[in-house]
């Protein structure tokens, strides 16, 4: 029995919407299709599991950038990949499109083959990562005997709303699989749980924010020029402009840096692009 890949489109323009449903079912997805942000908020949470959102920016009402931050600030759909559609191709809206969390940025017209392709490959990085994340649920699960068992709770809330690590579980994080755990300074990225700590507290991030830092963290010392970060974070399928790196880098740092100004975790090489220091 195979999994529904369900792709959620909001799109004004009934010919394009209509465009994008036909190709997408030909490649074997469902598709939920709104018009508005309001019907999408309104009959979300009957759509089921999705794995891909396309929003087009200008519509009616929410435009596409305030549908994506709602998303993103909400736990269930905070990493599930957004594209954004418009015909908006001016780099301040794309980079507008980046701040707010979308994973990808498409502009009108665009060839239906590179924009299957791009879905494939979202969709594709999406599973992975979900894959990875409930294979070592279950067998944490198992190994604890229960989910609310008392040596099963890791994280707990602070009372500003964030999420630490209780300071009689720093050891757990430490005696864990390196390959689960990466840490520098201050900084925690739990794999296993595809979460990130500051000094205790959840940071929270895109999936492609992410995706980044953990592939520097896995490399550090290591000096990446930005095409080389775009070919292997966001996938070689990936056309874009190497700005998305260097936008990307900026939001991490103003989540992870004291000063960002002055970044002492991502640094900047200069004739390269970045590295995480060593």
């Amino acid at each position: 029995m195979t999994t529904e890949r369900r792709v959620v489109i909001v799109e004004d323009d009934a010919s394009i919407a209509e465009l994008i449903e036909y190709n997408l079912a030909g490649e074997g997805y469902a598709v939920s299709s709104f018009r508005n942000g309001r019907d999408l908020l309104d009959n979300l949470a009957g759509v089921g599991n999705v794995c891909l959102f396309i929003l087009d920016i200008m519509l009616p009402g929410m435009d596409g950038f305030e549908i994506c931050a709602w998303l993103r600030a909400r736990k269930e759909y905070s990493v599930t990949p957004v594209m954004m559609l418009t015909a908006r191709a001016s780099e301040a809206d794309k980079v507008r499109g980046l701040n707010v969390g979308a994973d990808d940025y498409v502009t009108k017209p665009f060839g239906i083959r590179e924009f299957l392709a791009r879905v494939a490959a979202q969709i594709r990085r999406f599973e992975v990562t979900c894959a990875a994340f409930s294979e070592d649920g279950n067998e944490r699960s198992a190994e604890s005997g229960s989910a609310t068992g008392a040596g099963s709770i890791l994280f707990s809330s602070n009372e500003s709303g964030g999420t630490t690590v209780p300071a009689q579980d720093l050891f757990a994080i430490d005696a864990k699989d390196e390959r689960d755990v990466l840490k520098e300074g201050s900084i925690v990225l739990d794999d296993a749980r595809h979460r990130v700590y500051l000094g205790g507290e959840e940071i929270e991030m895109t999936n492609r924010e992410y995706e980044l830092l953990k592939y520097l963290m896995r490399h550090r010392g290591v000096a990446f020029s930005r095409d080389e970060l775009l070919n292997r974070v966001w996938g070689y399928e990936y056309i874009g402009e190497t700005r998305t790196v260097d936008v990307h880098i900026r939001q991490l740092r103003k989540k992870l840096e004291k000063d960002d100004a002055h970044p002492i975790y991502i640094e900047t090489v200069r004739g390269r692009g970045y590295r995480f220091r060593e």
